[in-house]
């Protein structure tokens, strides 16, 4: 009985089962979308933090708060944990895909420090500072 080449035995062994595709969304290359596949700890974890954080940056009025999800921050998260997420992911990917991730967060980070008449910028972690999220 012929045996499988090692190469292919490893190639199908790195297969990932049906359905868990990582999501890509086109506004990072693959590079740096492997290397957050690699550090998610389900698929598309933070793709979706980081259509959180999007959806808080596009808000028009950042004090009225809309539901998304249940409302249970257990269950369903805040603009907190999502933001701590990217930041963590950003400090945790190679420096090529980590300037990429970092230059689409800052942008979404400039519109939401817009919105506010104080300066919060050299504060380490400003999203933990007053802000409407942490109202919830």
């Amino acid at each position: 009985m012929p045996r499988r080449h090692p190469t292919r035995q490893r190639a199908a062994a790195r297969r990932r089962p049906y359905g868990t595709e990582h999501v890509k969304d086109g506004r990072l290359s693959g590079s740096a979308h492997a290397a957050i596949s690699l550090l998610e700890a389900w698929p598309g974890q933070v793709h979706g933090a980081l259509v959180n954080w999007e959806r808080e940056a596009h808000t028009r009025n950042p004090w009225s708060r809309h539901a998304y999800g249940c409302g249970i921050r257990e269950c369903c998260g805040s603009p907190i944990d999502d933001r701590d997420l990217l930041e963590l992911t950003i400090h945790r990917l190679p420096r090529r895909s980590a300037q990429e991730l970092r230059a689409l967060v800052h942008s979404m980070d400039a519109r939401i420090m817009a919105k506010f008449p104080v300066r919060l910028d050299h504060y380490h972690r400003w999203w933990h500072t007053d802000f409407p999220w942490n109202y919830d």
